[in-house]
């Protein structure tokens, strides 16, 4: 009998809105991504005291992902998923504004390419079902790693170039994004073994973090730089079941508002994605 009981408060657990116990899903993304890091603090170019100044650094962030994903039951539903990059060259920019007290605004900076890498992990949990919808929450990480390779440089004094160069002094950057989000998910039968689903979430407290390196200007020093923005992610999938099989298309879209202008990220994705998996009931 206890083990009947087991069994029975099992299978409620496993099962939530008709789907399967747990299902894993293998995929291959690609990706559109651009973002933008700006960032005010006082610095100096030529003169021995410090001026207002600001910095932006902009990534070409586009890349091929193998992501994989795994939906279970342990107490509640859950969903963990991951994604990894192979490196590949792409372009990236950085560049200083100088506010000299003279009235002479000084832009320095870099373009060039860069070789960069990235990693995405997140936790999902359905909390509970109100009508047709799930109500989620959960974490998500992102990590991009990029490596500047000989840049061009350019100084101009009030729009004037002054000089053009090419930089060979090294950059290391890396990339955080840490979101805690709440949202919802829409699940549909449409014919038998076609499914949509339609997910949006929100994070109004995510962390953008800007590590740089540069050994050669500043040797040992990690230089900081910390963003707290609203981000926002939409989904929709199509998949097709056959008996426990299932191959999924779906698309991406994602988004980023700064609270500040001082202490920004800017970043915008758009992805899809084909994955096929196998299903346990």
């Amino acid at each position: 009998m206890r083990n009947r009981l087991f069994l029975c408060v099992l299978c409620t657990l496993c099962v939530l809105g008709g789907r399967p116990a747990a299902q894993f899903l293998a995929g291959v993304e690609t990706d559109r991504d651009r973002f933008t890091y700006h960032f005010d603090n006082p610095s100096t170019f030529d003169t021995p005291q410090t001026v207002p100044h600001f910095f932006e650094q902009r990534y070409v962030a586009d890349n091929i992902w193998l992501t994989g994903s795994a939906q279970y039951v342990a107490g509640v539903r859950w969903e963990t998923s991951a994604g990894i990059t192979p490196e590949r060259t792409s372009t990236g920019d950085d560049y200083d504004t100088f506010f000299d007290p003279d009235g002479t605004i000084i832009v320095s900076g870099t373009t060039g390419p860069i070789a960069i890498r990235s990693f995405r992990f997140s936790q999902r949990a359905d909390l509970a079902r109100i009508g047709p919808a799930t109500l989620v929450a959960g974490y998500r990480f992102r990590l991009d790693q990029s490596d500047f390779g000989i840049g061009h440089q350019t100084v101009t004094r009030n729009g004037v170039l002054t000089s053009a160069t090419d930089v060979t002094t090294r950059e290391m950057t890396s990339s955080q994004m840490h979101e805690v989000f709440v949202g919802a998910t829409w699940l549909r039968d449409l014919t038998p073994g076609w499914t949509l689903s339609l997910n949006g979430e929100a994070a109004p407290t995510t962390i953008g973090r800007l590590l740089v390196q540069l050994p050669d200007k500043y040797p040992g020093q990690d230089l900081i730089f910390v963003a707290t923005v609203a981000a926002a992610s939409g989904r929709i999938a199509l998949a097709r079941h056959l008996d426990r099989w299932i191959v999924e298309l779906s698309a991406d879209v994602g988004t980023t508002w700064s609270y500040r202008s001082t202490a920004s990220l800017s970043r915008n994705t758009l992805g899809a994605r084909i994955s096929v998996g196998h299903a346990l009931r």
